[in-house]
């Protein structure tokens, strides 16, 4: 069964497509060109009608994370459309869950990462993604990419840890990740 970990920030990106009826805050959601922000709707609304499955883990850290990012749209009436889609895989039995290890500290919920990845990992949030997808292809012998839009982290561990299982879905062209690397570097 082909399954994906989809990063909050193409749920954002998806979410954001509809400007008019936008609770989020505009900034939060990469990359701000229409254009780019509608490939990732695209790529979700295509994940979302597909069989494929959605990882979450059974601890909560990616769903705690949507939940943060995506509050009730007063605007729709309804939840931010990725929690649509993640409502949608779930009503499905389109879910895939997989049990991560994490440590609490300061109030913060952090996944465990073997002593080869935590160094390659600077964000302690992306953690979870890397845990999941570990934990993912450990379970089910295959992996299951990380579909990501704006995240340039991602880009930079790409060729890192693809030893290792982790897989990588990148929907933006590649001019623009190349240009932020420039940009950054």
């Amino acid at each position: 069964m082909e399954a994906r970990l989809v990063d909050t920030n193409v749920m954002l990106a998806a979410s954001a497509i509809h400007r008019d009826l936008l609770s989020l805050d505009d900034n939060g959601a990469e990359p701000p060109e229409p254009q780019l922000r509608e490939i990732a709707y695209n790529a979700l609304r295509a994940f979302e009608e597909s069989e494929r499955y959605l990882v979450l883990d059974e601890e909560q850290t990616i769903a705690e994370e949507y939940g943060r990012n995506m509050s009730y749209n007063e605007a729709m009436r309804d939840q931010e459309y990725g929690l649509q889609v993640v409502q949608e895989k779930i009503q499905r039995c389109q879910v895939n869950w997989v049990t991560i290890d994490v440590v609490e500290g300061n109030g913060e919920r952090i996944a465990v990462l073997c002593p080869e990845l935590e160094p390659l990992v600077h964000d302690r949030e992306d953690r979870k993604w890397i845990a999941a997808g570990l934990a993912h292809h450990v379970l089910h012998e295959v992996a299951a990419p990380i579909m990501y839009a704006a995240e340039f982290d991602w880009y930079h561990l790409e060729s890192q840890t693809s030893i290792l299982g982790i897989e990588f879905e990148r929907l933006l062209p590649d001019s623009w990740y190349e240009e932020k690397f420039a940009r950054d570097a």
